[in-house]
């Protein structure tokens, strides 16, 4: 059985660093779903499968992270300026949507994971509009609480936050390669803050399920990033030779299916 969950997880984590080259999506859109579906075939009860979910795709952020901001700063493509002055709210904020992920049933945060991934499912098909070179960053009071509302929503639902720093930064004049680098390294903040935090916090998962610190599971944590790390850059070569468009509207359909399945892990 031992056998069979960590050939799930590396497939998972395969799926999840291949995605995440070739369509800049954070591993959280794919991990979080996956082990919500895998977990309880290791013992976890039902009542805390989100809550291990986030902090294991957490924990495989902070590491597939690393690998991608230390490759676009290898390319000049990540404004650390942007960086230092949010990277103090990114990780308070992170801190926040980890302490309220423990305080919100795991049935919640199915069902608005549920609805973030039809959000996501949206952005990919909808038009792309150019980017508005004519704006510059908001003053610091606003950048800082936009970038603590991102951190602290995807720390809550195990995101690295590219889904959702990626197009603010954008929208903000910073192109598209740019917002993609700096993201990447908010990312790593986010990550590792909301994992701290999910390792530290008390430990309400059955006591029989071994290879546990916190809410985070080290089998699932250490195959997924294994399997991440290695497709990466499998997923950023396709991405030259593929029909990117028409993968995102396939990407796009698989998360309309995955958003279906977590309402109905919801509800039922």
């Amino acid at each position: 059985m031992m056998l069979i969950q960590i050939i799930c997880y590396l497939i998972g984590g395969a799926l999840s660093g291949l995605l995440a080259g070739l369509l800049g999506i954070g591993g959280g859109l794919v991990v979080v779903p996956f082990l919500v579906f895998a977990l309880p075939y290791a013992g976890f009860p039902e009542t805390h499968l989100m809550h291990v979910a986030v902090a294991t795709s957490l924990a495989n952020i902070v590491v597939t992270s690393i690998v991608s901001f230390y490759s676009h700063h290898r390319r000049n493509a990540v404004l650390w300026r942007v960086v230092n002055r949010i990277n103090i709210s990114c990780i308070v904020g992170a801190a926040a949507g980890a302490v309220l992920a423990i305080w919100l049933p795991s049935h919640i945060l199915s069902l608005i994971f549920g609805i973030f991934v039809f959000f996501i499912a949206y952005l990919l098909l909808r038009p792309q509009t150019l980017e508005q070179k004519n704006r510059t960053l908001p003053p610091p009071v606003q950048l800082n609480s936009s970038a603590f509302g991102i951190a602290t929503f995807c720390s809550l639902l195990g995101m690295g936050g590219g889904s959702l720093m990626v197009p603010f930064l954008n929208y903000y004049g910073i192109s598209m390669r740019e917002s993609i680098g700096t993201s990447a390294a908010c990312g790593f903040f986010i990550a590792l803050s909301g994992l701290v935090c999910l390792m530290l916090l008390q430990l309400h998962v059955s006591t029989s399920i071994h290879w546990m610190i916190g809410y985070l599971y080290l089998p699932a944590f250490l195959c997924m990033s294994v399997a991440s790390v290695a497709f990466a850059p499998l997923g950023a070569k396709l991405a030259h030779t593929l029909p990117v468009p028409l993968l995102k509207k396939i990407f796009a359909g698989f998360l309309v299916i995955v958003g279906i399945s977590m309402f109905y892990k919801s509800i039922f």
